[in-house]
């Protein structure tokens, strides 16, 4: 079915995922019994551009990945979601490859091997103008070569095309690249880090201080508690819909997906994380990433309007 929504391009990750649940986590020299195994595609990228598409958007993938079977699957797996992949390979690494342990409470521990990702080159983005040109929102991440990603973001520039940056993993970035963003989107560990300040500070904390950055735009995850934004000179928290958590892998990247599918359509940033909390939210009611990411008429039928609460400098709720 073709699809009429906004276009997106997504640059990141993409090889094989294993999972494996597990009662609790590793302690030091610790060995553990895994109580299940379940491998799909995936990578911060790649899950990203899913759960773009699953909500409408016309997605194109751009990627780097090994001449191996990994690649072959992925590459499949991505056009039967009806995401365009646009896959430059090496011979010099495999594909990417991720391993996922899940406890019983439903948090997780990743391991990446980047492999071929970090051999996506500048060169191949930049043949990729007039698809980047012609989008309405870039997503980038940390999982591609830095110099790729601001090539990309170069791109989205000159055609005037807003970039969308989830800072995963977390690596220093200056200010000034910073605020080239429309809008970043660091859980509450990676805004933390991006500021240089305690990872227990509050949202109030971690929003001021992208403020005092110069950074206009941002959303802080926050896990269980929703989101904290600032927008401008206002700063709010959502709280995450209602339901149990059973497994948290991935609500990050659908959280990103479907904020970028709102404001590549227009919608005020208020509007697009009251949906991105939401399709976050019920993602994590499900196991794994792929079966857990919600298409669109899914997430309309469970969407819950959100209390959206001002933040004061010092914590409190206004």
């Amino acid at each position: 079915m073709k699809k009429d929504g906004p276009k997106i391009v997504v640059l990141g990750l993409a090889g094989s995922s294993v999972f494996m649940s597990v009662d609790h986590f590793h302690g030091p020299g610790e060995t553990l019994k895994a109580g299940g195994l379940y491998t799909e595609p995936g990578g911060k990228g790649c899950n990203q551009a899913v759960a773009a598409a699953r909500l409408g958007a016309q997605v194109s993938f751009i990627s780097c990945m090994g001449r191996d079977d990994a690649a072959r699957q992925c590459v499949q797996f991505l056009s039967d979601e009806g995401i365009t992949p646009v896959t430059e390979y090496t011979d010099r690494e495999n594909s990417p490859y991720a391993c996922i342990l899940t406890d019983s409470g439903g948090e997780n521990r990743v391991t990446v091997y980047r492999g071929a990702a970090d051999c996506l080159s500048p060169a191949f983005v930049r043949s990729r103008e007039t698809l980047i040109g012609g989008a309405d929102m870039l997503m980038l991440n940390n999982e591609c070569p830095a110099e790729a990603v601001i090539t990309a973001l170069g791109l989205a520039e000159k055609h005037g095309v807003p970039a969308l940056l989830n800072p995963a993993p977390a690596e220093p970035m200056d200010a000034e690249l910073l605020r080239r963003f429309a809008v970043i989107t660091p859980n509450r560990i990676e805004a933390a880090q991006l500021l240089g300040i305690p990872e227990d500070s509050g949202p109030a904390e971690l929003l001021e201080g992208f403020r005092r950055l110069g950074i206009r735009r941002a959303a802080v995850t926050l896990g269980g508690d929703g989101a904290a934004v600032l927008d401008g000179d206002r700063m709010y928290l959502l709280p995450a819909a209602k339901g149990s958590a059973v497994d948290t892998t991935g609500a990050g990247d659908c959280f990103n997906g479907a904020l970028a599918v709102k404001l590549a359509a227009g919608v005020d940033l208020a509007a697009a994380v009251e949906y991105a909390v939401n399709a976050a939210s019920l993602s994590v009611r499900k196991r794994y990433v792929m079966p857990a990411l919600p298409y669109r008429a899914e997430l309309d039928k469970a969407y819950a309007r959100i209390d959206i609460r001002p933040l004061l400098n010092d914590g409190s709720i206004g």
